[in-house]
């Protein structure tokens, strides 16, 4: 790295490290890029071995009039893609707010020079300014937005730097729809988070004080990790495929270690096999029908510590292990984070550390990292079509299937409510494991670039079995008989797992760092002190400022409880210019008494009191 930079390029450094990887390397005497003047005068363009990346008349006015057609709110994420317009990345950055995000995007990493002083430098001064050049960049810029806070975005609007893009247009278009996916995924989340994230934190405290809690005994996933090295995994999902493999399943389980989803575990059981463990992840209580009228009693639940506490508090399984689900992101400062489910730091307080499973979004997804984090390899997926095989949505077998048995009468037929539930969906086409193509829809299609993109870091095989369906990519496509081929190399596992207290819960012993009953004691007198306060009538006149500091010192060590009101509180942030100053204090002192109010009886229904 050069040691004459200005003082104000290291002061960026200190606040954007990342960036100091492009100064490692000196300026190149031979320099394609170069900085040359316009016809109008004070202005100008970047050119490529003497070709204008802009227009060489005015390219400032060429980049007003480019921008007049583009409406960017202060919400909204902004790209530019292709540098070679230093008016456009001016004038864009002009029209954002501070602290707004702005990428800069180019593939050469040697326009950095002629660029820097004047027009990049001041840009990258502003919070919420990035520059990401070459190639080699592209692994920081997808660590950045995926852990990049998106409760303030509302959207992307993506400005392109024509002559840059058309000189290497695979690689911007590869960009540029990857960032769409990629802000798309995290919009997904937010709003899941939205809808689900008050459910997350209630069920999370509550399993977390039923934890040594009858009829199931309960144990951490922490305890089973690489326990399982080498031993092949059969991951059972409720796709239409799973029918015809069932036989294939049954006539391999000596040999792999079976999780299934709740969704499946009904068609296993009615095809006499008994899974060595199902996984669910779902919070809400009607999961509880993928288990109702089967017996559970010799399968351990693996479940998430979200998962619904009806279930894990009336249903009878060989015992319940709980995990948490978090992710792993590197920041833009190369920095490792841990991001974890809501309550989860209220609960590892209590009883230590649970163990981590990172997850897709689905119970199938959830069980994949499950396995890996056992130690189980390779693995072998089922019923993992993640399409709508055959315009069916699930299995025969599933819970799903015998509801719409149900509705079946002269007019009705299975098929038409199939077809009714296909056509609700944002459906498209997909490469399918037959070689042609075959129906999915956007979510499933989510699903199935988690486990592409899962299957790149690995360091073992994973199969799907599966004689129709989507193809997968990163992951060996194959049928039963290629599957008998590779598992014959294996031997027999025996079912050694059985000597686990997962699966021999007299042999228990949890030792946890707090108690339980003293966690529901302590957590019930924080709920009723701040149900007192802010139902007092002198509330109402508070201000919403004055309402959030008294929330958050009465909080005290509870941070998790703030996850409650946070979609009330992102809602007031995202429209703390038009709302009146009473209406923020109302939404605020609804949402604490309605959410709190919540707890407290889900607390309750799962104690002795």
């Amino acid at each position: 790295m050069s040691h004459d930079l200005p003082e104000k390029t290291r002061e960026i450094f200190g606040k954007k490290p990342y960036l100091a990887l492009y100064f490692r390397e000196p300026e190149a005497s031979s320099s394609p890029f170069r900085l040359q003047e316009a016809k109008t005068k004070g202005e100008v363009f970047l050119s490529r071995n003497e070709r204008a990346l802009a227009s060489a008349v005015s390219p400032r006015t060429q980049a007003v009039r480019q921008l007049e057609k583009v409406k960017i709110v202060p919400t909204d994420l902004v790209a530019v893609i292709g540098l070679g317009n230093p008016h456009l990345i001016l004038e864009t950055h002009l029209k954002m707010e501070p602290g707004q995000i702005l990428l800069l995007i180019d593939n050469e990493k040697e326009l950095l020079f002629p660029l820097w002083k004047d027009w990049l430098e001041p840009v990258m001064d502003i919070p919420g300014r990035h520059l990401f050049l070459g190639e080699g960049s592209l692994p920081i810029l997808w660590n950045y937005l995926e852990s990049l806070p998106v409760e303030r975005v509302s959207g992307i609007r993506i400005v392109r730097n024509a002559a840059s893009v058309s000189g290497s247009e695979t690689y911007y278009a590869e960009v540029e729809t990857r960032l769409r996916k990629i802000l798309s995924s995290k919009m997904s989340d937010l709003l899941t988070k939205f809808e689900f994230e008050r459910i997350w934190v209630k069920n999370s405290l509550v399993n977390t004080a039923n934890f040594l809690s009858p009829p199931n005994p309960k144990t951490r996933i922490e305890s089973l990790k690489n326990r399982f090295e080498g031993v092949p995994s059969l991951l059972v999902s409720a796709g239409p495929n799973l029918r015809r493999q069932c036989e294939w399943i049954r006539s391999v389980q000596n040999k792999v270690f079976i999780l299934s989803c709740d969704t499946s575990l009904k068609v296993l059981l009615k095809h006499g096999i008994v899974p060595d463990g199902v996984m669910t992840l779902d919070a809400q209580t009607h999961s509880v029908f993928h288990f109702l009228g089967e017996n559970s009693e010799a399968i351990p639940l693996f479940a998430d510590l979200v998962s619904s506490p009806p279930i894990l508090r009336n249903l009878k399984f060989r015992s319940v292990v709980h995990s948490v689900t978090a992710k792993y992101l590197v920041d833009a400062s190369g920095e490792l984070k841990r991001e974890a489910t809501a309550g989860s730091r209220s609960a590892e307080a209590l009883l230590g550390q649970i163990g981590d499973v990172q997850s897709g979004g689905s119970v199938a997804t959830t069980a994949f990292d499950l396995l890996r984090g056992l130690g189980c390899k390779p693995c072998f997926l089922v019923g993992q079509d993640l399409a709508y095989s055959g315009r069916e949505i699930h299995s025969t077998g599933t819970h799903h299937n015998e509801k719409w048995l149900t509705l079946l009468n002269r007019k009705t037929s299975l098929e038409k409510i199939n077809e009714a539930v296909v056509r609700k969906r944002d459906t498209r086409y997909v490469p399918s494991v037959t070689g042609g193509e075959v129906l999915t829809d956007y979510v499933l299609d989510l699903y199935r670039h988690w486990f592409e993109e899962s299957a790149k870091s690995l360091d073992f095989p994973v199969y799907n079995v599966n004689t129709q369906g989507a193809k997968i990519e990163n992951v060996n496509n194959i049928g039963p008989e290629e599957a008998n081929s590779i598992l014959s190399g294996f031997p027999e596992h025996g079912k050694f797992w059985k000597e686990f207290p997962a699966w021999k819960p007299e042999t228990l012993n949890e030792t946890l760092p707090g108690s339980p009953g003293r966690f529901r004691k302590e957590l019930l007198s924080t709920i009723e002190s701040i149900r007192s306060k802010f139902s007092s009538p002198e509330r109402k006149r508070d201000s919403y400022e004055n309402l959030t500091a008294l929330f958050r010192e009465t909080l005290g060590t509870w941070e998790d409880l703030r996850y409650l009101i946070r979609k009330t509180e992102v809602y007031i942030l995202r429209h703390k210019d038009t709302l009146e100053e009473s209406r923020k204090s109302q939404l605020f002192l609804g949402a604490i008494l309605k959410e709190f109010s919540g707890l407290k009886r889900k607390l309750l229904a799962g104690s002795d009191q």
